[in-house]
């Protein structure tokens, strides 16, 4: 088994993905805030809009030439599912406490390695599936099968889930591809704006100027999370940062328990710690072929590579 080595700069890395998990981790509690005020589908919108705008000036540093793209296809697949994920992320977060919602969206690394196959037909590594096992143990725990296991919360949690490991799936693909983190990100937003635009539009409720305030919020922690995330990647490697995505839990429930007074019972405690732990092997487990500074970085050209 090969790993990546350590950036020497990957205390930096460390801190800087440490902060863009903060900043989405205020984003969800936002959603949550708003739980029952808006139609999901406006918020996806708003925060879509803002988070394009906010990463508009470093997609475009370069000019627009450096935004063409070969692999339109592979995006739309990416940012539809990206969106679903959202969408049925933020719906579960109408149902559940912060905690199990960001949790159950956080089984994504378990349904990776079954899409991947399906998609690039490459094989379950058979180390991996302990860390599965162990991740869907923590589901249960969290889920309770002695009540009502298929209530709708839960549902949207786990396909969330779903929908996010296969966005994470096409992301893996534009990587392989080298296409640029910016690039990614400016199909990302613009696409997600695109596609929630008419459903938004059909079921739009007038927003007072604090509630515009806070829900543009929503797509500025978005877009500054995953800006800073790209940062992150620069000075450190997937193996080492992508477990750190886990402390979005943990910040949300430190929010959810210091300004929303809402209490964890021993299952959500107990469950989430297990699906961290699984997520995080799953990461760590996997071999890594090439350093992941490199899907920051377009392909070698005459031409100056973009962020």
């Amino acid at each position: 088994m090969s790993h990546e080595k350590p950036h020497p700069h990957l205390s930096f890395g460390i801190g800087t993905a440490l902060i863009a998990c903060f900043f989405l981790a205020i984003a969800s509690s936002l959603v949550w805030y708003f739980q029952g005020r808006f139609p999901t589908i406006q918020i996806i919108f708003i925060q879509n809009v803002v988070s394009f705008f906010c990463i508009l000036p470093l997609a475009l540093r370069n000019g627009w030439e450096r935004l063409k793209t070969e692999h339109l296809e592979t995006h739309f697949i990416r940012d539809l599912f990206g969106v679903a994920s959202y969408y049925l992320f933020f719906l579960a977060i109408r149902y559940l406490n912060l905690v199990d919602a960001t949790t159950l969206n956080y089984t994504a690394p378990f349904f990776v390695p079954f899409i991947w196959w399906v998609w690039m037909r490459e094989k379950v590594e058979p180390r991996v599936w302990w860390t599965i096992i162990i991740g869907f143990i923590g589901v249960a725990i969290i889920l309770n099968p002695t009540s009502d296991i298929f209530q709708l919360g839960f549902v949207f949690g786990l396909t969330a889930g779903v929908a996010s490991a296969i966005g994470l799936s096409a992301l893996r693909v534009l990587n392989i591809k080298r296409e640029p983190m910016t690039r990614t990100l400016f199909y990302y937003f613009s696409l997600g704006s695109l596609l929630s635009f008419p459903f938004a539009w059909a079921v739009w409720v007038p927003p007072s100027g604090k509630e515009w305030l806070l829900a543009a919020s929503i797509g500025v922690a978005t877009a500054v999370g995953q800006i800073l995330l790209t940062i992150a990647y620069r000075y450190g490697t997937a193996s080492f940062l992508s477990p750190l995505g886990y402390s979005v839990v943990v910040y949300n429930g430190l929010i959810s328990y210091f300004i929303y007074q809402k209490e964890l019972g021993w299952r959500s405690l107990l469950g989430t710690c297990l699906i961290v732990v699984g997520g995080s092997l799953t990461y760590i487990l996997k071999e890594k072929p090439h350093s992941i500074k490199e899907t920051f970085e377009a392909p070698k050209t005459k031409e100056k590579p973009p962020l």
